[in-house]
């Protein structure tokens, strides 16, 4: 039983993981101290890994690969959004950090799943919803 839940993750997993309205954070130096390490929305998702980024604290609008960018990890109890996994696209609030595992914990704020309440979901798989007005 174990195993099947396990195939059915590695299944919905994908290698794409952009969505519209998330915090990411530019990893790649090719652009220059000015953007590296910054804090980006994305503001639209052009293609499966491409996607228009707007920086936090410029306002400067940059097309990038999704290689060149994380997803951020808020505060607890601060808005998430599940970017990839079985879950991908629910809208959750961030319950705990477990730093030693790379994981938090999760509970789905939104649709038909609302209250489930997901453990060691990685890093990489939630990123923090833009909570600003657009």
């Amino acid at each position: 039983m174990e195993e099947q839940k396990k195939k059915k993750v590695q299944m919905s997993r994908k290698d794409n993981w952009l969505h519209a309205g998330i915090v990411v954070k530019v990893v790649t130096k090719k652009l220059g101290d000015k953007y590296y390490k910054k804090k980006a929305i994305i503001k639209d998702v052009i293609d499966k890994y491409t996607a228009v980024v707007k920086m936090v604290d410029s306002g400067d609008k940059l097309k990038m690969d999704q290689t060149h960018l994380e997803t951020v990890i808020p505060a607890v109890g601060k808005a998430v959004l599940v970017v990839n996994g079985p879950y991908s696209g629910s809208e959750a609030s961030l319950v705990s950090i477990q730093q030693n595992k790379f994981s938090g914990t999760i509970e789905i704020s939104k649709g038909l799943l609302r209250g489930k309440v997901l453990d060691r979901i990685a890093y990489e798989d939630i990123s923090k919803m833009d909570t600003a007005p657009m």
